[in-house]
Formats: structure tokens, sequence, C-alpha cells
């Protein structure tokens, strides 16, 4: 049996994760789901695993994440990068595993259409529900447009960075909310911490019906945050400092139903 197992994630291509981090309440536990696609056999395994949190208060972690006094750098990093390493217009779902139909995962359902991939939430809730494409990346700039459908207040949606696997949810996420507010979070071994305190943005474009094109520049231990070509913030995190996964999630705290539509997303290798 394990030898099937190893053999089996060589044909990992993207996974979908459900996750809940820790709440105002700090519960010690959270209910994870994990899907795994494994496209040469078409099977979609799914494994339900408990995952023990931090008791620590969630705050931001001033001793690992600080504000940097660097030159400021250009709003839009793209006028110095020139071509993309890596583009997707998302015309299939080839780099997703979403080429054979649309994918249940937990409460969430990913679909392609249009040339858009698109998350739905269908409760309010359940934590982060992330979808990570098989490539990789350790410094890099990496954009993507999304559409907001219905939403209200602290619905959040973003990328995610710097996934070192596919079960453990360990990433850096960046996220905006559906009333102008972003943030980044890190998750590693050492539990869930925000890294900012959840500034708002005039640059944010607040509400239902709207898009956004999110960026995060990361090289080294420099994450940097940009929205539809300005930069938002800068901060010094060195925890999850090498090569790992990237993709998106959702997060519905308010709306039923609520839906994400990411247009295309782009990465550029930083030397």
């Amino acid at each position: 049996m394990k030898k099937v197992f190893l053999f089996s994630l060589v044909l990992i291509t993207v996974v979908a994760c459900s996750i809940s981090f820790p709440t105002d309440s700090f519960d010690d536990k959270t209910a994870t789901q994990v899907a795994i696609s494994l496209t040469a056999t078409a099977l979609d395994q799914k494994i339900n695993q408990q995952v023990t949190e931090s008791s620590t208060v969630e705050t931001k972690d001033e001793s690992l994440a600080t504000a940097t006094n660097t030159p400021v750098p250009p709003d839009d990093p793209k006028q110095d990068l020139g071509q993309p390493t890596w583009h997707d217009d998302l015309s299939t779902g080839q780099y997703w595993s979403l080429d054979s139909g649309d994918m249940e995962i937990g409460n969430t359902t990913l679909s392609m259409s249009s040339g858009k991939l698109s998350m739905k939430a269908a409760a309010i809730g359940k934590g982060y529900n992330w979808w990570l494409t098989y490539l990789t990346f350790q410094d890099a700039y990496l954009e993507a447009t999304f559409e907001v459908a219905d939403c209200s207040k602290d619905d959040q949606y973003g990328l995610v960075v710097r996934a070192p696997d596919y079960e453990s949810g360990f990433a850096y996420y960046f996220h905006v909310t559906c009333d102008g507010h972003y943030d980044i979070r890190r998750w590693s071994n050492n539990g869930s911490s925000m890294l900012l305190s959840m500034p708002s943005s005039e640059k944010i474009h607040k509400g239902p019906n709207q898009t956004n094109t999110l960026g995060i520049w990361i090289k080294g231990p420099i994450i940097r945050l940009y929205v539809n070509n300005n930069l938002l913030q800068e901060v010094n995190e060195s925890t999850l400092i090498n090569n790992g996964h990237f993709g998106l999630f959702i997060n519905a705290r308010q709306t039923p139903g609520f839906t994400i539509y990411m247009d295309e997303i782009s990465y550029w290798t930083l030397n």
C-alpha cells in the first residue's frame, strides 16, 4: 500500500484544500479537508484530517514581520520585468486539473467557463478553501485578475504562494476583502498569524461585482503586496523561504454562495 501511495504522488497535479484558521475564539482544532487530483487515473481522492493549531493568540507578529524602510519600489513591477516566465489565460484548465469538469471540495465548487476559473463557496464560516497548481517557484512576482460577484464586508479571496506541500496548508495568503481591506497571513508549523493589521486601501475596488488585480512580489524574506498596479505595503518575513506551489483561495465569511472568478494569472521569476 505504501508503494502505491508513493507512486501516486508522482501523478499529483493540483490540490485543493479547505481549512479554518483560528477564529476570534481561537479554537484549538480545525477540520481540514484535502482533495488530491490524480490526472493519470482520473481519480479524485478526498482525505479528512484533523489539524491541531497553536493556542497562541492570533496577532500581528512583530518579531518576524516588519515594515521595511527601503527605497519605494515602482507601483507596477511589470515595467521592469519584461515578458512573464509563465502565463495562463485560463482558456483551458490544464494547469488546474479542471479540463474534465467541475470539482467539489467540501462546500466549494471549482469550474472552468468562458476563460475563467471560478470558486463558489456554498456556505459561510467554513474557512479557507484553496486550490494549488503543480507549478512552483521560490522568488517571483505573481499576478492574477479576479472578479467577484455578490459579496459583503469581510468576504475574502486572494493568492497563495510558497506552499511547501499540498496537504498542510502552510503558505502565505495575500487576501483582500469585499469592503476594501487587505492583509497577508502566514500559516506554518508554528501556527497562523496575520502579518498586518487589516488596513484598508482606496486602491481596492470595493463591493460586489468588482474586478481587482492582485500581485505579490516575493524575493527571499521581502514580500510586496500590490493591487491594481499600486504598491500597498512591503514586509520582511522569513518563515517560509523555500520553493513552493501557488494558487488561489476563497473564504466566505458573510455571503452564502460567495463566488470569485480568476480571469488570468502570470508570474515573473526574480533573479
